[in-house]
């Protein structure tokens, strides 16, 4: 007879669903973190970039026939990329993926990038990192990136003066807004404020990221950094836009177990709600009790806080509302996926698509957001029964 399974035994094994990244031998966070940059690599085409030797870092790569070592990295690239993203072997498969762009590296000095050195460092680091451990050294990458970026700025006199900035905005990438603003105010102000300020966010985020209570706001001003960096030039860097941004996920504290969400069993809307958000929960991340069972109880929960808001127990801490759906987006790992593929599908080049999406995305899951997301709930809450047909009691 076949047997249903429950989350935990869904989460025990692997899942061929590129989707999934539940039962593999990285955690969840690090596991996203690497099929995002895999992601960006296949649907950008970053294959088509990996040279043969020329310049090499290492002298001894003059002697590989490069059109055999061109292909080497490329076929190691796709497979092991392919591999990732299916769940295969997945600390080899990051293991490999990144030595792949590493090997490109060291191989052309013409090919070198940090966004690129810096994508595959975290992917080898992802695929060393030890079940249980601390993604300590993941962690202390991201450190050194943002302090030695910020410091280079600080020794640099054209970053403090603001020349840098003015020459890049100005006369390289033609900025429409920064054109429009500099002439309004004194010479180089502009472009000294927003180099002050990229300075002091870099050495602030080093920082950050070395305290442990500070994690949330660093991810958030990382997050803020490379989106604004996205949206000021239409670049993504290459690489740098994706692999920056997913290594913020090294941060999180993903949960160990699954998370409660308490909701209204009478609500015929809720159940609705349920129903789809379990749909799409592809891990068995959350566990949907009604308030009803009694389950409100432990979390301080009344009938009446159930019978207005959706709640979500996160640790010793409730989300209600409009939070706890951010929250429960936030930990399914599928949308994280399927976001990356949504800024990655347009390529290499510059995308409005992209810079709308990311621009969306900053605004809803912005703190400021939360009271315009909290009133649209609202209004959902108080007519929910007229958006359903089943109202009936749903626990005997």
């Amino acid at each position: 007879m076949a047997a249903t399974l429950t989350p935990a035994v869904r989460a025990s094994r692997p899942s061929w669903n590129p989707l999934r990244c539940g039962g593999t031998g990285l955690p969840p966070n690090l596991l996203i973190m690497a099929k995002a940059v895999a992601i960006a690599l296949l649907l950008t085409n970053h294959v088509r970039l990996l040279p043969t030797p020329f310049l090499p870092f290492l002298p001894w790569l003059d002697a590989v026939p490069p059109l055999l070592f061109q292909r080497s990295i490329q076929v190691l690239l796709v497979a092991s990329a392919a591999a990732l993203l299916l769940n295969r072997r997945v600390r080899v498969s990051a293991f490999l993926l990144g030595l792949s762009l590493l090997a490109g590296v060291v191989a052309s000095k013409a090919y070198y990038g940090n966004n690129k050195t810096f994508c595959g460092l975290i992917l080898v680091l992802a695929g060393l990192h030890q079940p249980g451990r601390s993604p300590w050294m993941l962690r202390a990458q991201l450190v050194i990136v943002y302090f030695g970026a910020g410091l280079n700025k600080l020794l640099d006199a054209d970053w403090r003066t603001g020349v840098f900035f003015h020459n890049w905005a100005a006369n390289r990438l033609h900025q429409p807004v920064f054109l429009a603003l500099e002439p309004l105010l004194p010479p180089l102000l502009l472009a000294k404020a927003m180099s002050w300020f990229t300075i002091v966010t870099e050495l602030g985020l080093s920082a950050a990221f070395l305290v442990r209570r500070a994690y949330p706001v660093g991810i958030w001003f990382s997050l803020l950094l490379h989106s604004g960096m996205l949206l000021f030039t239409g670049s993504t860097f290459t690489l740098f836009f994706y692999g920056m941004s997913a290594a913020t996920l090294a941060f999180v504290e993903w949960p160990a177990a699954p998370l409660t969400v308490i909701y209204d069993g009478d609500c015929g809307f809720c159940e609705s709600t349920r129903r789809w958000f379990e749909r799409i929960d592809l891990e068995g991340m959350f566990r949907w009790l009604p308030y009803q069972s009694g389950a409100g109880t432990a979390h301080g929960i009344t009938r009446e806080m159930a019978q207005q808001r959706v709640h979500l127990a996160i640790g010793g801490k409730v989300y209600s509302g409009f939070r706890a759906f951010r929250q429960m987006l936030l930990y399914n790992p599928a949308a994280y996926l399927v976001v990356y593929t949504m800024l990655a599908a347009p390529g290499a080049g510059d995308s409005k698509f992209r810079n709308v999406t990311v621009a969306a995305l900053l605004v809803v899951f912005s703190p400021f957001f939360t009271p315009a997301g909290e009133a649209s709930y609202a209004v959902l809450a108080r007519n929910r029964h007229r958006l359903s047909r089943n109202s009936r009691c749903q626990v005997g």
